[in-house]
């Protein structure tokens, strides 16, 4: 039961909301914010590796997400009014994933807010931001490997 008590003090849980009160993602998905040493990508990873048990997200899992990020976020920065369907697509494998334990739900949580924002009306320096946030955290999951 006490998983729920946690939530304002789990890093992810705080930079979703902070994502979701957003007009758009490269609004509040800034490098100077998620870049550096305990910015927000480090934050996520060490969310990621909490103490409290609860799934942790394994590094294949996470390039899995990743691979799929970055190749949707590189055609839509070179052609904006690419189709969307791949995007809508990343829901339910990102769900799936989330329900086989492979993702943690606040890890789900925060993609599906990044989702949210690119759906509507994003533009290419959404995507680039989204790109780059993801980057900053395989690059952190891969120094505390």
């Amino acid at each position: 039961m006490n998983g729920q008590h946690h939530q304002h003090d789990d890093p992810i849980y705080k930079i979703t909301e902070e994502i979701k009160k957003a007009k758009k993602l490269s609004e509040i998905l800034k490098p100077k914010v998620f870049a550096p040493p305990g910015g927000w990508a480090d934050q996520v990873v060490q969310g990621l590796k909490g103490k409290r048990g609860g799934t942790k997200l394994k590094t294949s899992q996470l390039r899995k997400i990743f691979a799929e990020v970055k190749d949707i976020c590189e055609k839509r920065i070179k052609d904006i009014t690419q189709d969307e369907t791949e995007l809508y697509l990343l829901y339910p494998k990102l769900a799936y994933a989330q329900g086989r334990d492979l993702m943690p739900k606040n890890f789900y949580h925060l993609l599906v807010a990044c989702l949210d924002k690119l759906k509507d009306n994003a533009d290419k320096e959404d995507f680039k931001m989204f790109e780059e946030f993801m980057t900053a955290i395989v690059a952190y999951n891969k120094q505390y490997e």
